[in-house]
């Protein structure tokens, strides 16, 4: 089984990586909204652009919370990786 193909990096815009990181974090798009320092139809914008990027689901409602998918969870270590990498710059 292959892995899926990576989008263009052009078509990536990076800030969403911090919105995945924090969705992962806080489960909550209110939640993650305040932590950001955005409005929560701004972090539902920006999720639905990782859905169509991403072509995953990434979070599904679970009870109270947003669920992230196994295809979320799989980016959650090299994604903390760059954002980490990209702050020390």
């Amino acid at each position: 089984m292959s892995a899926p193909p990576l989008p263009r990096l052009r078509a990536v815009d990076l800030n969403l990586l911090t919105v995945l990181d924090v969705m992962i974090l806080e489960r909550n798009v209110t939640r993650a909204a305040e932590r950001l320092g955005m409005t929560q139809p701004a972090v539902s914008s920006a999720l639905a652009r990782l859905r169509l990027l991403l072509d995953d689901d990434l979070f599904v409602r679970c009870g109270k919370e947003m669920a992230p998918t196994p295809r979320a969870l799989s980016l959650a270590g090299p994604m903390r990786s760059l954002i980490d990498l990209c702050s020390r710059v």
